[in-house]
């Protein structure tokens, strides 16, 4: 029986790629996060390629940037640590040509300030 013929039949069999566990991987990727730790040594001391682990390291860092939020919520200031000046009064300045009109009202009374600006603005 000669090669050619051999390799048509399929007498041969194609080597089978090794598959690594999950937690196999995630044990080779934590060595390799360690202070002081090489990929290449790593991946010597398992029989492993080191371009293997740096796929397995990069596609770990995709997985986990891919799951982190787009939006991140801040905490907000409650509003009893405001200014309470600020924030009960209405402040507006209206220019003029005699000079500007500095108006502060009370938050409270919103709507007649609002009034106020409508008659004013006339």
């Amino acid at each position: 029986m000669d090669t050619s013929s051999s390799l048509l039949s399929g007498s041969f069999m194609q080597p089978q790629r090794r598959s690594y566990s999950k937690s196999f991987k995630a044990q080779v990727i934590q060595e390799c996060a360690q202070p002081g730790a090489s990929i290449a040594n790593v991946a010597l001391t398992h029989s492993l390629n080191a371009n293997l682990v740096h796929k397995w390291i990069r596609v770990q860092t995709q997985k986990t940037m891919a799951l982190q939020p787009a939006f991140i919520p801040l905490p907000m200031q409650p509003i009893g640590a405001r200014s309470e000046a600020a924030s009960l009064t209405i402040c507006l300045e209206i220019p003029h040509p005699r000079g500007t009109i500095k108006v502060n009202w009370p938050a409270d009374s919103a709507a007649a300030c609002a009034t106020f600006l409508r008659d004013l603005l006339r």
